[in-house]
């Protein structure tokens, strides 16, 4: 069977939470090491590749949406409504 375009968007989709979750994961680590955010460039460093990451899941659930045939609404981190709201990720204290 072969594969469209939509299957390859929710496999990179999938991939990209896996890769999302490790990030968070060492940013925590990031975190949990100095305790001042302020001066933390690790942390930093961390929290914008978390900002790429879901940049790149909502652009893909975006494209998902768009293509598919039956404008199914896709779960992601921000509703479509209100770009403001966030969905509960379960995410550790310190995040």
């Amino acid at each position: 069977m072969k594969e469209t375009k939509i299957d390859k968007l929710r496999k990179e989709l999938i991939e990209l939470r896996k890769e999302r979750d490790k990030i968070i994961f060492e940013k925590g680590m990031a975190a949990n090491e100095n305790k001042d955010l302020r001066e933390n460039s690790a942390y930093d460093y961390w929290f914008e590749k978390e900002m790429q990451i879901t940049s790149r899941i909502n652009h893909i659930i975006s494209m998902i949406e768009e293509g598919s045939k039956n404008k199914k609404k896709i779960t992601g981190f921000y509703s479509k409504k209100n770009k403001t709201q966030k969905v509960d990720l379960d995410r550790p204290k310190w995040l």
